[in-house]
């Protein structure tokens, strides 16, 4: 076996719940030292697992047998062909242990006939989901004032200066303060010329077509101002070399010069390994620098492999395995952040 093919953690591993597959535990043929060793690590001593508890050794061969209280009666153990069995009864002993389940089939009068009647409130009857959806849009709707109330549907100004056409509310029966549409179409709303993307705010209750009960606000910006990080306006695209640099805080990135930055600064590059007979396989890279991370996986499927990979120098590392690898039984992919 290659004595290089160690990978060291220093800190606890977490394979969330994943298993242990083709794993030995360290072989001792007498217990090794203890000192200053927490307890829970767990060894193979003369081929049985012991874990040392903090104050001995504890042999976990010696396994505990459960006993069997088996069920005097238990109707859920057979399928059922017709009704609905249910659980009526659950027995335990002394120790707590399940000695007898019971059930009964689900009957008429466990039933409760529910009527849906959407013309009434009653308490023998119920409401459909339209219904109740229906009768809590326009309970809100009319309910609200001074909220901002979107009505869905939009609204379409009139088309002759001076006039105003009425909006069509949609969350209530009339129209109330704090309800808004957004403009459809270019028009008039009195005097006020309006275009699509205003907005239509109702400041009454009742407002009906009279344009002083209304508020518009429009979607143009009349002062354009350059973008900051606080305030929005307008903004220019920055070139490769600029965003490469990553200095200039007023220009904009765009997938372009996105990559560009990527190829400049992230370095990947995928090698197979395997001859039939290495264990170490030294890869040169060029990248100048030692901040290498290494993926590896096997070829026939695809399944993710923990290899040692050691820098060798700014621009190589070696991989190494215990056992040697079949022609290209691996690849390996090497990435790098470059200042």
């Amino acid at each position: 076996m290659n004595n290089n093919a160690v990978i060291s953690n220093n800190a606890n591993q977490d394979n969330f719940f994943g298993e242990l597959q083709r794993t030995r535990f360290q072989q001792f043929t007498s217990f090794p030292s203890t000192d200053g060793v927490p307890a829970g690590w767990v060894i193979d001593y003369n081929g049985q697992l012991h874990q040392w508890n903090g104050t001995e050794w504890v042999n976990l061969a010696e396994n505990y047998v459960h006993p069997e209280y088996p069920l005097t009666n238990n109707p859920f153990q057979t399928n059922q062909t017709s009704g609905l069995l249910l659980l009526s009864q659950l027995l335990t002993n002394s120790s707590g242990h399940v000695i007898k389940v019971a059930g009964r089939n689900l009957t008429n009068a466990d039933i409760v006939s529910i009527v849906v009647n959407d013309a009434i409130q009653s308490g023998t009857f119920t409401w459909s989901s339209y219904k109740i959806k229906t009768y809590v849009e326009n309970f809100i709707g009319q309910s609200l004032t001074g909220a901002l109330i979107y009505q869905p549907g939009g609204y379409t100004p009139s088309t002759v200066e001076g006039s105003m056409t009425m909006p069509s509310p949609a969350t209530a029966a009339v129209i109330k303060t704090g309800m808004v549409w957004v403009i459809t179409a270019n028009g008039w709303v009195g005097n006020e010329p309006v275009s699509v993307g205003d907005h239509l705010i109702a400041n009454t209750d009742d407002a009906y077509n009279i344009p002083k009960n209304y508020q518009i606000i429009e979607k143009g910006i009349p002062d354009i101002v350059d973008a900051t990080d606080m305030v929005k306006g307008v903004i220019q695209i920055a070139t490769d070399i600029e965003a490469i640099e990553g200095i200039n805080i007023t220009k904009a990135m765009t997938p372009k010069s996105t990559k560009a930055v990527l190829d400049a600064k992230i370095k990947s590059q995928t090698w197979h390994i395997g001859d039939g007979a290495s264990v170490s396989f030294p890869i040169t890279h060029g990248w100048n620098t030692v901040n290498v991370d290494y993926i590896c996986y096997r070829n026939t499927d695809n399944r993710k492999i923990n290899v040692s990979c050691v820098v060798i120098s700014e621009n190589d590392v070696q991989i190494d395995v215990l056992a040697p690898l079949t022609p290209n039984e691996y690849r390996i992919t090497l990435t790098a952040r470059l200042d």
